[in-house]
């Protein structure tokens, strides 16, 4: 099956979560590693790959695309602490910078650590 729209989010630490959705709906955490942080003592843990359930899906994906429609929340150019998603849709991609001080980037962060744990 074809993959609908892949979503792929970079939290402010460089932890990146991947939401696919082709049959079965996954999600990808690919944590940052203590070499590859900018502080040099950070560690984002273990990779996780797991099943979500539609419900799960369309959470996420809501917030997401509220997220990405109110443009008060985004900033021109990666800064420490802020979040990345892009959205893929077979040859179109599209990325957006969500600002770190936005309230939305909390709600976004803690929706995705509550799935790659639960």
């Amino acid at each position: 099956m074809r993959i609908k729209r892949l979503y792929i989010y970079l939290d402010g630490n460089g932890n990146k979560y991947t939401i696919i959705n082709e049959g079965k709906i996954t999600i990808e955490y690919v944590p940052i590693k203590l070499l590859l942080s900018s502080s040099g003592v950070y560690d984002g843990g273990d990779y996780i790959k797991k099943e979500l359930s539609k419900l799960q899906h369309d959470k996420i994906t809501s917030i997401l695309n509220e997220v990405i429609r109110n443009e008060e929340n985004h900033v021109k150019n990666r800064v420490k602490k802020s979040g990345m998603i892009t959205i893929q849709e077979k040859n179109d991609k599209k990325t957006f910078i969500i600002g770190p001080n936005s309230k939305k980037l909390h709600e976004i962060e803690k929706t995705l650590q509550h799935m790659i744990k639960n």
